[in-house]
């Protein structure tokens, strides 16, 4: 569901496609268990396999490259959320959430593949850490593949 007609020609940029607040929600709230008001304040557009989150109902009057948080990437097969956007709504999640002990979060935070036994279905979910959320990791036959960017991440402390 794309919105289009709402915006002002003059900001956008030919590549963005405003997206229903719903279908991001219900997307989400299938995944996460997230409720939809969790995405109530927030507008989203599409650029090229890219989502976009953003806190103002219009876009500025202005031409932009891009606006808000990178929230997902709909690639070929399931979408994947940003880690950002995850530590951002994490808290929101009901399902598909991994707690870590201190040994799994090490390992996460350094981008390792661990084994793990879990209640989550395959595919991407959220790793936590005593209560707060680190990030995206997939999870796939009982293996927790830390999914956070390369830039973010910490090799184990001596």
């Amino acid at each position: 569901m794309i919105l289009e007609d709402s915006l002002s020609q003059s900001s956008l940029n030919a590549d963005f496609k405003l997206i229903d607040r719903d279908l991001i929600a219900d997307l989400w709230h299938s995944r996460f268990g997230m409720p939809p008001d969790a995405f109530q304040s927030f507008s989203f557009y599409r650029k090229a396999r890219m989502i976009w989150m953003f806190s103002e109902a219009m876009l500025p009057p202005f031409r932009l490259e891009t606006a808000g948080l990178r929230i997902m990437s709909m690639r070929k097969g399931p979408w994947k959320p940003t880690t950002y956007a995850l530590q951002l709504l994490g808290r929101y999640a009901t399902k598909n959430v991994v707690s870590l002990d201190e040994d799994g979060a090490r390992m996460f935070i350094a981008g390792g593949t661990f084994e793990i036994e879990a209640d989550l279905e395959e595919g991407y979910v959220i790793a936590t850490f005593e209560g707060q959320v680190l990030g995206c990791a997939l999870y796939s036959r009982g293996r927790l593949i830390s999914q956070l960017p390369k830039e973010r991440r910490r090799p184990d402390d001596p």
